[in-house]
């Protein structure tokens, strides 16, 4: 073989190794996001005695732009992400989202911003078309893959008022997708997750929204006066009504002592002049008269007793009251007894 065929070889072999070494722009660099990260939304204990529940969370991303000698043909990626969240397994509404136990729900909601104005929703749902949208830059590595990565706050909300839930644990499943687009060789940050030029892969991750309902109740009272009556007066008779409030479908017990702690609802009535050790029994009933049925405090959170027995509605339920002085021939004076409302539930 001459020595010019041998250096037509060499020739040729150089050209050869050369287009190895010169990779389009087109593959040079590749954009790829893992799955989110998000932890569980617990709302925690309620009763219809607790307010509005706020909760803080984040979602985890990391997105990393890979490519041999990227740096040289593509110098930065610029990604515009979507987190789309879907309305839950609680219902299928979406403003509000709902958690559920059996058939009884709870409202509840989720939003981008800190304001809770803003609701997180998929570009997917008409009703909430606002996702969280992401914008990276992420720079190409010469040789190795670079990584970004950080963490999407999102704000969760229970409103308070929610009195008619029944007792129970409440929860919802959502998932959070991602979509959106990137692209190379600009500086020039995305105008939302479908303005870039290539497409993201899709990733999804899945968590809980929850609350439990516990049992709860609130009492209200109002005074029982028995008026101004002649020395002569029998069987005097007043009534007023008390305002138990519990939660739906809770069993409650109400029993009432008198300041002498009789069991029986039989107290007395202390006068207000000093000197005056006169008491004016009275008894307390829930019927009215001196033949109404005694209303006394055995009653416990599982037995009526001598007490007045209910089920709540998460409403106010009004009880009436009645007491009954039998003899009011006694040293004129004021007379009057502090009676303690204990509900058992």
């Amino acid at each position: 073989m001459s020595r010019l065929s041998q250096r037509m070889m060499m020739f040729i072999l150089m050209l050869m190794i050369g287009g190895l070494c010169l990779p389009r722009s087109a593959d040079a660099q590749s954009v790829s996001c893992a799955n989110p990260t998000i932890n569980n939304v617990q709302f925690g204990t309620i009763d219809l005695t607790t307010g509005t529940v706020n909760v803080t969370g984040s979602i985890g991303w990391s997105c990393t732009s890979s490519g041999i000698l990227g740096i040289l043909l593509s110098p930065q990626a610029n990604i515009a992400m979507c987190l789309n969240l879907n309305t839950g397994t609680g219902g299928a509404q979406a403003n509000p989202r709902l958690l559920s136990s059996g058939s009884n729900t709870l409202n509840y909601q989720l939003y981008a911003d800190a304001a809770t104005t803003q609701i997180w929703g998929s570009t997917a749902t008409p009703a909430t078309p606002t996702p969280l949208g992401i914008a990276v830059a992420i720079p190409a590595g010469l040789l190795f893959a670079t990584t970004v990565t950080g963490q999407t706050p999102f704000y969760a909300k229970l409103p308070g008022g929610q009195t008619t839930a029944p007792v129970g644990s409440y929860s919802s499943t959502l998932t959070v997708t991602v979509s959106g687009t990137y692209t190379l060789n600009t500086n020039t940050p995305l105008s939302s997750c479908t303005s870039g030029q290539r497409t993201l892969n899709a990733g999804s991750a899945s968590f809980t929204a929850s609350a439990t309902v516990q049992k709860a109740c609130l009492v209200t009272a109002n005074n029982v006066n028995l008026g101004a009556v002649p020395s002569t007066a029998v069987n005097t008779t007043a009534s007023n009504t008390l305002g138990a409030t519990c939660t739906n479908g809770t069993a409650y017990f109400v029993g009432l002592a008198p300041s002498n702690g009789s069991t029986t609802g039989a107290g007395v009535m202390a006068g207000t002049i000093s000197g005056n050790t006169d008491k004016v029994p009275y008894q307390l009933s829930s019927t009215p008269g001196p033949s109404g049925v005694v209303w006394g405090n055995t009653a416990t959170s599982t037995t009526v007793g001598n007490g007045v027995s209910g089920t709540g509605s998460g409403l106010s339920q009004s009880l009436t009251v009645y007491a009954t002085a039998a003899s009011a021939n006694y040293t004129p004076d004021s007379y009057s007894d502090t009676v303690t409302v204990n509900v058992n539930y």
